[in-house]
């Protein structure tokens, strides 16, 4: 748009009592393109593109279409929001209008191009085999552009992984949102196909092997990801009884991921893990379950401590995230490069500090705990259900506990449990039986350490809870993102010497008598400080309460 008719247009906003928007506003947050759905926007040519305060920024190619203001009306009442009126030119409106993209439109391209094949292959194209004529497909632009589409949709909902899998004749797609499964995509059987075959020439795996699992990756780049730098995708095909299944975790390259303090590292576990990881040498063992966060929290150990002067090195299976300045292997046994084997070999590269991905067998644990004698400092991770039984599970892996007793610094436990959404979180009253098992197992907690949680105080008339509710904001769900729960056992010199006793109880009472926090006392902390629900922290420590009890949290 010239400058003059600008400028005509802004004055007779003014005149209307509106404000102009002259420019595509950078950097539209997809909750509110959520506001107003798609199919309005374009009949309307109106959108919503951020927050002024209370109320919501709604473009409009015609604020006085009478038609539109009734339905931003219904919007407003039923969403309970306010709207702030701006005037756009079409060009603004069209431009937006098409970051609007559907995946059912793309699906139904998808479609067309199938039958564009079938077309083809009536005119001529007959001559090429089915193989070829699938090919055409594969690497045609409808498929390209639904793949696209997914990938644009799961990170626009800040999802972990993406499942596209069988169903009898149709194809599902899955998005993994705050450690749960949510349907997407139903797509037919031969689109399905198409789309896998896509994503494994992405991932550079063979097209024509779907007889065993094959491991792949790629990236999208800067301009493809939304709102985000370069974003990897670890890609895993698995043989099922109806075909072949994807899995794709997604990998984003965001610095917040490996802060502590945003992790939920609280308190006394913080300043303990804090202190460790500064070691010159000794063991630091993250254990929990698969997909509980050990591998991040190690992540944000190594970006903490890394300096030019110091040589670290990592073995992983796979190699998750890429970090500047480290120096990152990934092990293969298949060629018979395993953790042990590595970590023989980046004994000899003057390492300061080594991480390995996991401690699997007695002879990968040895080779940990000569390298933290020798004076290495050594990050791993352990599949235990608690912080202190680990001590016992490298002793039945062959480790002598005089040497263990020397090396170990420190053992954390942790699980992901799900944020309350802050916009809809509402406080409310515990049932009895409910509250009576959460204060009791805070009841000794130091009330120093509530304090280092924020909390003023552990009495019954001061502890609040709050229940998920549901909006907009987080797909009505009640949370939006995950932090980790923690339970971190300090080897002091006392604890060394119960490691040398080989007494399972005695670890139990030194690591209680040191003020160690369980990880569902760590849990309930942060739900009395709002971030999570009671319930989610019963749910993923194992707690024996079950959900009725909970009458009406939604967690």
């Amino acid at each position: 748009m010239d400058k003059e008719k600008q400028n005509y247009s802004e004055e007779l906003a003014k005149q209307m009592g509106l404000k102009y928007l002259s420019r595509v506003p950078e950097n539209i947050e997809k909750k509110y393109f959520k506001i107003i759905p798609e199919k309005i926007a374009k009949r309307y040519k109106m959108f919503s593109f951020g927050k002024d305060g209370k109320s919501i920024m709604v473009a409009m190619a015609n604020p006085q279409d009478l038609d539109a203001r009734n339905v931003l009306n219904f919007l407003a009442e039923r969403n309970k929001i306010f709207f702030d009126i701006y005037w756009a030119s079409g060009e603004v409106i069209q431009e937006i209008l098409k970051k609007y993209q559907s995946a059912e439109k793309a699906v139904e391209e998808v479609m067309e191009s199938f039958e564009s094949v079938n077309r083809d292959r009536e005119m001529g194209v007959k001559k090429k085999n089915k193989k070829d004529r699938e090919t055409i497909v594969i690497q045609d632009a409808p498929v390209s552009k639904l793949v696209q589409v997914i990938i644009k949709h799961a990170l626009e909902g800040e999802s972990s992984d993406i499942h596209i899998e069988p169903m009898g004749e149709e194809f599902r797609v899955r998005f993994r949102v705050d450690g749960m499964l949510h349907s997407s995509l139903v797509l037919p059987k031969n689109v399905g196909m198409a789309i896998i075959s896509h994503i494994k020439i992405l991932s550079n795996l063979k097209i024509d092997e779907t007889r065993k699992p094959q491991d792949g990756r790629f990236r999208i780049e800067k301009d493809d990801a939304v709102n985000s730098d370069s974003v990897d995708f670890r890609v895993s095909t698995l043989p099922v009884i109806n075909g072949e299944k994807v899995a794709m975790r997604v990998l984003t390259k965001d610095d917040r991921v490996f802060d502590l303090n945003k992790l939920g590292l609280m308190g006394k576990n913080n300043v303990v893990l804090s202190k460790k990881i500064k070691e010159t040498s000794g063991i630091v063992l993250i254990t929990g379950p698969t997909g509980s966060g050990k591998s991040t929290t190690l992540y944000s150990f190594l970006k903490i401590i890394n300096q030019e002067e110091r040589n670290i090195i990592t073995l992983e299976d796979p190699v998750e995230y890429s970090l500047d300045g480290i120096n990152q292997s990934q092990i293969n046994p298949a060629i018979g490069y395993g953790f042990a084997d590595g970590l023989r070999s980046i004994l000899r590269q003057d390492p300061n500090i080594i991480m390995i991905g996991e401690i699997r067998d007695g002879e990968t644990a040895e080779l940990a705990i000569h390298a933290a004698l020798t004076g290495h400092l050594v990050f791993s991770t352990l599949h235990t259900n608690n912080a202190i039984s680990a001590i016992p599970r490298l002793v039945d892996m062959g480790v002598e506990p005089f040497l263990l007793s020397s090396s170990l610094n420190a053992v954390a436990a942790q699980r992901l449990v799900r944020k309350l959404c802050d916009n809809c979180k509402k406080e409310f009253k515990l049932p009895k039986m409910v509250f009576e098992k959460v204060f009791n197992s805070l009841r000794n907690v130091d009330p120093q350490e509530a304090a280092n949680y924020g909390l003023s105080s552990l009495k019954i008339e001061d502890l609040k809870f709050y229940k998920a509710v549901g909006c907009d904001e987080c797909g009505k769900s009640g949370y939006k993102g995950r932090l980790a729960i923690y339970e971190c056992v300090d080897v002091t010199n006392e604890l060394r010497e119960a490691i040398t006793e080989k007494d399972d109880g005695l670890l139990n009472r030194v690591s209680q008598k040191q003020g160690m926090l369980n990880m569902m006392q760590d849990g309930f902390l942060k739900a009395a400080m709002g971030l999570t629900s009671v319930s989610e922290v019963e749910r993923m420590t194992g707690g024996s309460l079950t959900v009725g009890e909970f009458e009406d949290d939604k967690g």
